[in-house]
């Protein structure tokens, strides 16, 4: 396991890679994009307003929410422009599609978004109010999914339906991704992780400490998944036939989780990025 650490006073919070091999971090303090290459430079990129979470677009494009009603994007060449939307929209969760398609969540509105190619905005009513939609992902088919974190549920978009998928125990999740056989969900509230296939049918999975606080999980390719302990400062890692093993992080606040070809990236809110090997991260 190895600590990249961040200057003094940074907040990282999401993060991801492109394909020319920098990972990307949205930084909550000082706001703004840093990053981090493979040689370990480390390099900031100051906005006007707070970023949340991002993601890398199939046109190696980042795209990235912003707390002041805007998503942003940063070009390959590295000039950024942004999209605003309806006031109070509160934009959070944001995903890439296969098709060049960029999904998002507007948490203040109770909707998620979708931008296509031409920067033509859809934005879809949640059929449940206060549905306070978190993190989103899109999967092989295109189907979007979101995590309703004020809804105990997942909310799945195919076409133009936004179906309901009702999570066990009093879920509040946070994080969601795409998995072969469905999506993964991180539910905050009940301390687990869970496995919901394409049919609807949902597995629950839950950690020994029920108040580690699951916040962010990224799907394996051996069908488990990695999933960050907020609450317990913890990485934990899930199979494909749900068994747990979970390894303590250095620094605290781990929420946003990234998995490379090779290893597992954590963003640590107390000030680094924490780099484990994918074959050492259990």
């Amino acid at each position: 396991m190895e600590e990249v650490v961040l200057p003094a006073g940074w907040a990282p919070y999401a993060v991801t890679g492109d394909a020319a091999g920098t990972v990307w971090t949205t930084i909550l303090n000082p706001a703004g994009l840093g990053s981090v290459t493979s040689a370990r430079v480390v390099g900031h990129e100051a906005l006007a307003g707070q970023p949340m979470q991002l993601a890398a677009g199939a046109d190696a494009a980042l795209w990235y929410t912003c707390g002041d009603d805007r998503i942003g994007r940063r070009d390959a060449s590295g000039a950024h422009t942004t999209i605003d939307l309806a006031p109070g929209s509160a934009p959070y969760g944001i995903a890439a599609a296969p098709d060049g398609d960029i999904w998002f969540t507007a948490s203040g509105t109770n909707q998620i978004g979708r931008i296509t190619a031409r920067r033509t905005i859809t934005m879809m009513d949640l059929p449940l109010p206060g549905s306070r939609p978190a993190m989103i992902t899109v999967d092989s088919s295109g189907t979007a999914w979101a995590a309703l974190n004020g809804a105990g549920a997942l909310a799945r978009v195919r076409g133009e339906a936004v179906e309901i998928v009702e999570l066990p125990g009093g879920a509040a999740p946070v994080g969601v991704t795409a998995a072969p056989d469905g999506v993964w969900y991180a539910d905050i509230a009940g301390g687990c992780t869970g496995r919901v296939d394409h049919s609807g049918v949902v597995e629950w999975v839950p950690f020994e400490d029920s108040g580690c606080r699951p916040h962010a999980v990224a799907a394996d390719p051996g069908g488990g998944c990695w999933v960050t302990l907020w609450g317990s400062g913890e990485l934990a890692r899930v199979t494909a036939g749900c068994v747990i093993t979970v390894q303590k992080l250095p620094g605290n606040e781990p929420h946003g989780l990234w998995v490379s070809p090779t290893h597992v990236w954590v963003a640590m809110e107390s000030g680094s990025l924490v780099v484990c090997p994918r074959s050492a991260a259990g």
